[in-house]
């Protein structure tokens, strides 16, 4: 079975994943903030049998139309109003456990879209031993995740950089990850310093945003003690600008 995670960055999202992957079916992420109408082509794509909808997606999904998935049979809803022919997510964690499902290594475990060089983008298939590879080469790395870290979790659990890079190599090691919704500087800083994060991975939005961000503190990423970017090229004048002001190098070429 496709299930298709249709949540923001929160616990709901992190429960439906492990749980999937851990019966041996496949977790298809969704963005959350995606039209009705790329859902269903997402979704009829994959041809999910069952989709979580957490509070992010819930206007969004009043619009789908049903009848363009055939092959949807189960809606599980994290939060939020309770459609007639949905299931709560509550009644489901609250149920006898099933047991976890040894599968072989090249077993499919996630399909992520992402775009291609034409057209819609298209659902990577990603085998359980893809995911483990990128984790041991994460690993592999000098100065690289610890049980005591704590991660900013802003990255979008739909892109595999926040699924694998940050979910996957923090929960290998026993590392705390902070889930957070949407970026703002100001507050992700105020986070950065009560959290006392540790490990801070980005997009290059973000590192612009931190750089030119005049208001901030020199000492704001002080607990800082690895920063990572990733999804796209960073401009070098970004990170040497950030190293400057924070004292913190950005080290590139995650996810």
């Amino acid at each position: 079975d496709r299930v298709a995670i249709v949540c923001g960055n929160d616990r709901f999202f992190v429960l439906s994943y492990l749980a999937i992957i851990g019966i041996g079916a496949v977790a298809v992420p969704l963005n959350p903030m995606s039209p009705a109408h790329e859902l269903e082509r997402e979704l009829a794509a994959v041809t999910a049998s069952a989709v979580i909808v957490g509070a992010a997606a819930a206007s969004v999904w009043a619009d789908i139309d049903r009848t363009s998935v055939p092959s949807l049979r189960t809606v599980i809803v994290a939060e939020g109003e309770l459609p007639a022919d949905a299931v709560a997510i509550d009644a489901l964690l609250e149920a006898e456990p099933v047991p976890i499902v040894d599968i072989e290594p090249d077993h499919l475990a996630v399909m992520m879209f992402t775009s291609g060089t034409a057209g819609p983008p298209k659902a990577a298939m990603i085998s359980h031993r893809n995911l483990l590879a990128n984790i041991e080469q994460s690993l592999s790395a000098r100065d690289h995740s610890r049980a005591d870290d704590v991660v900013y979790g802003v990255l979008p659990l739909f892109h595999i950089f926040g699924l694998n890079v940050v979910l996957g190599v923090s929960f290998t090691v026993g590392a705390t990850v902070v889930l957070v919704q949407r970026f703002d500087p100001m507050t992700a800083v105020e986070s950065i310093r009560q959290r006392r994060i540790t490990i801070v991975p980005g997009a290059p939005p973000m590192w612009i945003a931190f750089a030119h961000f005049d208001e901030l503190p020199a000492d704001a990423f002080a607990t800082v003690r690895l920063a990572f970017s990733g999804a796209s090229r960073l401009a070098p004048v970004i990170s040497e600008r950030f190293e400057q002001r924070y004292g913190v190098s950005i080290r590139e070429g995650y996810g």
